[in-house]
């Protein structure tokens, strides 16, 4: 009960509000009667004081003194009983009080102290009671919900109902795990809420607290105030739940809730890292079958890799992410890996994909779907010290092995912070004399012209117009033929390269690759 509802609803409703009007939204735990000289030491925080005055003390600076000390104890307020010993509270007094904020409350002397005390106390009884009462219902609703619960999501959702508040699941680097709406709006703005906490060193007190702590606003973040709580497993910090403010104030039921639920929320994480843990071992086994080239094509093996997700004819890109820790992986190293291939798998999920991953010392490596860019993809889980390669497009279990060479190759290359694709790295490398990436580069580029023996006279065909700058009149005389022969054979060339004679970028690989040829065949 706070002092502002006592005055409306208690036999305060007699006093009047002499000081400190503004601070009458104080929570009052306890009334207190004290009169003897030494007041301060007798009352403790939220106390309501009940004085005679009777030894009050007459000196002006004495009295503002022990206004102040009251104020420093965090009393609710104090109410003078007028005017047996007092007529009203002295000058110094109401003057030192309204300064502080702290309300004096003046009380007709024939309305019994014991009449306060009965009915405060009886109102903190019963809303703590009523407290207990609702903090038991949503205890019991979260549980229920926990055992149906297919998501965090579910969770939340369930909270903020019986709250009627904004709830949000968020790891600690602001990917959210669950929400009570649709978090495709809420990824931005939390991950750089968790910076800003990270930056004004709040996160810290979050994880050092076993409680929920009170979030001032962070305009900067467009965040209102909120109540964060910490989610434990084995004594590491996994995740925080956060409960917005809203319209009304929280209280000491969102604070309950919101430490019954971080528990609830713990239990439900632990539970999807055990079954996590044992996709992850079949998964592995997959993927890195696939990538060293082992992956075996009986029907029960396929059967196997297409319940796991993967589609033997799909189109895939094989990514690998080299993320900035020392080798040999420390606990703490091995704790960061962990949470960024969850925040991997739950990405990959969240677009449709199945979680194909392999995880390696300090590489983690996936299969994209060449329908999901993975531009998006690091826009998201990207950070500074990471760095993702990315290989051609490739397509069945020999595509794959040959995907893993393609973002191999590139590890030696990569810069932390950047996607590295390994058709816009196999150019450069080719010119500074690398003879693997030169092999790559020419078989990437005219490969289909040099594997068959009909396709001769398209290769001379292609010398013969890089030579000539692509001039097609001065191609034509050069190899004696027809310009419509010579506009066939182009239409043929592009046909079996999947690409465009036009582009004065490609044309100017394509004469890079036509020379390289050369020089491997003299």
């Amino acid at each position: 009960m706070d002092l502002a509802t006592a005055l409306q609803s208690t036999v305060l409703r007699d006093a009047r509000v002499v000081a400190g009007h503004e601070a009458l939204t104080n929570e009052i735990r306890w009334v207190h009667m004290v009169d003897h000289p030494d007041i301060a030491a007798w009352v403790k925080p939220g106390y309501l004081l009940l004085s005679t005055g009777y030894n009050w003390p007459r000196d002006d600076d004495a009295c503002a003194s022990l206004i102040r000390a009251l104020k420093d104890r965090g009393l609710a307020g104090i109410v003078l009983a007028v005017p047996n010993f007092l007529e009203h509270f002295p000058m110094s007094a109401l003057a030192t009080a309204q300064e502080i904020g702290l309300p004096l409350l003046e009380l007709p002397w024939d309305v019994p102290f014991s009449a306060i005390t009965e009915e405060i106390h009886a109102n903190i009884i019963r809303n703590q009671s009523e407290l207990i009462e609702r903090s038991e219902e949503i205890h019991r609703a979260l549980t229920n919900t926990a055992v149906m619960a297919n998501s965090l999501d579910d969770l939340a959702k369930a909270l903020g109902g019986l709250l009627v508040r904004a709830v949000n699941f968020v790891d600690p680097d602001g990917l959210v795990l669950g929400a009570d709406a649709d978090a495709s709006d809420r990824q931005g703005r939390e991950r750089a809420y968790m910076r800003l906490l990270d930056r004004k060193v709040i996160l810290r007190k979050i994880q050092d607290s076993v409680t929920p702590i009170l979030i001032d606003p962070q305009p900067e973040a467009g965040m209102p105030r909120r109540l964060g709580c910490p989610i434990r497993i084995r004594g590491e910090m996994v995740a925080i739940v956060f409960v917005d403010e809203g319209d009304t104030p929280l209280g000491e039921l969102d604070i309950r809730a919101t430490e019954h639920a971080s528990i609830i929320g713990a239990l439900h994480l632990a539970h999807m890292r055990a079954l996590h843990l044992q996709e992850e071992r079949l998964g592995y086994a997959l993927v890195g079958t696939l990538l060293e080239g082992r992956f075996e094509e009986t029907p029960s093996a396929l059967e196997r890799a297409r319940l796991s997700g993967w589609d033997p004819a799909g189109e895939y890109r094989v990514c690998l992410v080299l993320l900035d820790e020392p080798l040999p992986l420390s606990r703490e190293g091995f704790l960061r890996r962990e949470r960024w291939v969850d925040r991997l798998r739950k990405y990959l999920e969240s677009v449709g994909q199945a979680p194909l991953i392999f995880v390696s010392l300090n590489q983690i490596t996936f299969l994209l779907s060449s329908g999901t860019p993975p531009e998006p993809l690091w826009r998201v889980l990207g950070s500074r010290g990471a760095a993702l390669a990315v290989s051609r497009v490739q397509t069945g279990a020999a595509g794959i092995a040959v995907g893993g060479s393609d973002v191999n190759s590139l590890c030696g290359l990569l810069k932390p912070g950047k996607i590295h694709h390994f058709t816009e790295v196999m150019f450069p490398r080719a010119l500074l004399g690398d003879a693997d990436a030169r092999m790559l580069f020419i078989q990437t580029k005219i490969g289909p012209l040099l594997t068959e023996k009909k396709s001769e006279a398209l290769l001379e065909t292609l010398e013969a117009l890089c030579e000539e700058g692509f001039q097609l009149a001065n191609t034509a005389r050069r190899l004696g033929i027809h310009i419509s022969t010579l506009r066939y054979r182009v239409e043929r060339i592009e046909a079996m390269l999947g690409t465009t004679l036009e582009d004065q970028s490609n044309r100017f690989q394509l004469q890079v690759a036509v020379a390289l040829h050369r020089l491997t065949i003299e």
